[in-house]
């Protein structure tokens, strides 16, 4: 019932968050993992992004988010890692650093496609202040093949917990959504390009605000 509920607020946040002070976006993602050991346990994971605001016109938000992980089971692995973030502004540029840690997992069969989860836990550090901030992420995707294609029906929700304030601007309590819906088109064994719209809400000290976003990814499998 959890999960169900999950895949639905989804659904619901794409068709009914309220336009606020929303902007138009676009979202670039690029992401390689998998194994680099024969038994596979070994894993290595990197994504990098690039965010444009404004219409998709200006350069907003830069990620490079290296890790480590081990294959536990079939079902579950655990990861850890470094990211760096950077937001572009007129003045000067917005630097964090991350620690990360993760749980990547499968969640059960529904309604014809695979549901699985990813829980992150984060440490972070800004330039604009000294304390540390700390966030839960709790991620989940759901994807369905479309039969006789190499296409896929994907389903995704992330929401953002902040667990502590911050001299910089974190605030304790919910921060940010994201919920996409979309296609996943199978370009070889090892390689998936995704696109579709992704709704971002943010519950900022500034206030609320939704983003629009055209997001497009591509997925690296090592194996």
């Amino acid at each position: 019932m959890l999960l169900r509920s999950a895949l639905l607020t989804s659904l619901c946040l794409i068709c009914f968050t309220p336009a606020l002070a929303n902007d138009n976006q676009g979202w670039t993602a690029f992401s390689v993992t998998g194994p680099i050991t024969e038994d596979g346990r070994f894993l290595v994971w990197f994504d990098a992004h690039a965010r444009y605001r404004d219409d998709a016109t200006d350069l907003d938000t830069t990620i490079l988010r290296p890790g480590v992980g081990w294959k536990v089971s079939d079902d579950l692995s655990l990861w850890g890692g470094y990211a760096r973030v950077t937001s572009h502004r007129e003045g000067p540029n917005i630097e964090e650093d991350r620690i990360w840690q993760q749980a990547t997992y499968k969640v059960s069969e529904i309604l014809g496609g695979a549901l699985s989860g990813r829980t992150r836990f984060e440490q972070r550090f800004r330039n604009t202040g000294s304390d540390t901030g700390l966030r839960l992420r709790q991620a989940f995707r759901w994807a369905r093949p479309i039969e006789g294609t190499d296409w896929s029906y994907v389903l995704a929700n992330e929401t953002f917990i902040g667990l502590n304030d911050t001299d910089w601007g974190q605030e304790s309590g919910y921060g940010q959504n994201r919920a996409f819906a979309g296609l996943a088109w199978k370009a070889a064994s090892n390689v998936r390009l995704e696109a579709g719209y992704l709704n971002n809400h943010i519950d900022g000290a500034g206030g609320d605000r939704t983003n629009h976003n055209l997001s497009v990814a591509l997925f690296f499998s090592l194996r």
